[in-house]
């Protein structure tokens, strides 16, 4: 502070002003007659806003819902759906139980009986025919029947002769030695059946005749016996050398295998030819269990030809 003259005491200029005394001009007073403020009504813009947030949040949950179903149903669900209970099989203990019968087919080899004309005594007279000659072969290495003619296999040749077979004559023939007096054969002849027995009857009765009598009373039973087991067989039509014919074949296991020491099946094969003078045929048995033997007979039907 600053000293003036008579001795009084001033303020200067920068001094803080007095509030000691209450100025008419001071602050507004919040009396008593301001109440509580009351709010308006919401405007169109903020109702539509609330329900926009509403519908999204109503949408999102319906989504969610649906998400967490479909999971629910995929796994869950489903695995209880597709357990099959108690009632299931045990992969270590199935049984036949629950299953669909299995019903053989008869027409399968491998677990079906052979038809009759394999098993059976023959079912004609099985009439051995007078036996005439047969006509020269047109080669030396082939064999001659009737009107049929087959190329002779190399280990062959060992001048088999046959005067008498079932329902044939004009007989040509050859062999291959199996062991002692047992031969795979092949013949060939013309078909002949008597008049008595109402003559011929046609390529397939005539081929399963010719078949069941040289599978029984050309010495071959002597070794097949009475009920040998047949498999492998056969009865169907087939062309030789461009004519019709037909083939029955079997392979007869012997009732006693210990008959022959490196044999005990044979393979039993008819051929009926429709020839243009006539019908002729092959009638045989070779060694089914000796390889160049079954090789041989394939290749020797093979090689028929029809000659006149």
């Amino acid at each position: 502070m600053h000293q003036e003259p008579g001795g009084e005491q001033r303020p200067t200029g920068t001094g803080l002003p007095d509030f000691s005394e209450s100025s008419s001009e001071g602050l507004p007073s919040i009396g008593s007659d301001h109440g509580p403020a009351t709010l308006g009504a919401p405007s169109d813009r903020a109702l539509r806003r609330s329900r926009t947030t509403m519908l999204a949040v109503i949408g999102g949950s319906v989504v969610l819902l649906a998400v967490v179903a479909l999971v629910l149903s995929q796994t869950v669900f489903r695995s209880a759906l597709d357990d099959p209970g108690p009632t299931a099989y045990p992969t270590s203990d199935r049984s036949a139980g629950g299953q669909s019968e299995y019903v053989p087919d008869p027409e399968e080899p491998e677990i079906a009986p052979p038809p009759p004309i394999f098993t059976q005594a023959p079912t004609t007279e099985c009439t051995v025919p007078e036996n005439m000659p047969a006509a020269p072969a047109s080669d030396p290495g082939k064999v001659r029947g009737g009107d049929l003619e087959y190329t002779l296999p190399e280990s062959w040749g060992s001048g088999w002769i046959a005067s008498s077979l079932p329902y044939l004559t004009e007989i040509g023939a050859d062999a291959r030695q199996v062991e002692g007096n047992w031969y795979s054969v092949v013949n060939l002849g013309r078909v002949t059946f008597g008049e008595d027995e109402g003559g011929y009857p046609g390529l397939e009765t005539a081929a399963v005749a010719i078949f069941q009598c040289y599978a029984t009373t050309s010495g071959v039973v002597s070794h097949f016996g009475e009920h040998p087991e047949v498999t492998d067989y056969r009865s169907e039509a087939l062309t030789v050398d461009g004519e019709p014919a037909w083939i029955v074949q079997a392979t007869y296991h012997f009732e006693d295998p210990e008959k022959l020491e490196t044999s005990s099946a044979s393979i039993v094969t008819s051929i009926v030819v429709e020839t243009p003078d006539g019908p002729s045929a092959l009638a045989s048995d070779v060694a089914a269990d000796q390889p160049e033997h079954v090789q041989e007979l394939e290749d020797i039907i093979a090689s028929l030809d029809v000659v006149e």
